[in-house]
């Protein structure tokens, strides 16, 4: 089974900066992707300014430059892609936001006591990049303020056939990195576990779109 580690090292080396460079001229031409625009959709109806975000797996940055054009204090991103944190500095650069915004290269469970805790978390396609998804999760609620809102895939035949030939693939070329897709059952309960309450789902297939929101603040 693949080490925690190593599947760090193998998503620094797929998710690299010519990949990057594609995303971010898709973001450019025709903005977020379907499924980030879904996430951005439903974070509309929430309140955004003044409050701070952590995106983890944030890539090229659109929640971030989205998140800050609605009037965020700040943004953080923590990444295993050394590729896409590099891309989102340049672009944070560019628009005068380097005072607004911070990156961290590493695994979120190893680095994410290096930050204050956030109002928003975000965690776009990202539990299916991750083995132990429960422990990125707890983390995620037990640091959030108020807020954490994730793209996770659907589970059952169709996703794991799709995750398989992924998998596949990302062997032929030597890769420790690997997609997973877990039960959806497990992952909500996670949030009922940590005092969450979902209040807003959305599907883009394959994928579910969800935010959740502490009970207490509700």
């Amino acid at each position: 089974m693949t080490s925690v580690k190593e599947h760090c090292c193998g998503a620094d080396l797929f998710f690299d900066r010519k990949t990057a460079e594609k995303q971010y001229r898709h973001y450019l031409k025709n903005g977020p992707s379907r499924v980030t625009a879904k996430i951005i959709q439903q974070l509309t109806r929430q309140t955004i300014e003044g409050k701070s975000l952590l995106d983890v797996g944030g890539g090229i940055g659109a929640l971030q430059w989205w998140f800050l054009q609605r009037g965020g204090s700040k943004t953080i991103s923590i990444d295993a892609s050394s590729g896409y944190l590099r891309q989102a500095e340049e672009h944070a650069a560019k628009n005068g936001w380097e005072t607004k915004t911070h990156f961290i290269l590493g695994d979120y469970t190893e680095v994410y006591s290096q930050v204050d805790r956030p109002d928003y978390i975000t965690l776009d396609k990202v539990v299916c990049c991750y083995p132990e998804f429960k422990e990125i999760l707890e983390i995620s609620c037990q640091q959030a303020r108020t807020y954490v809102a994730l793209s996770y895939p659907i589970d059952g035949m169709i996703s794991r056939i799709i995750s398989w030939f992924g998998t596949l693939f990302i062997r032929f070329k030597n890769n420790s990195f690997r997609p997973y897709v877990h039960s959806v059952n497990q992952i909500r309960q996670v949030f009922e576990q940590q005092g969450y309450k979902r209040v807003s789902h959305a599907l883009a297939f394959p994928w579910h779109i969800e935010i959740y929101r502490r009970v207490e603040d509700i």
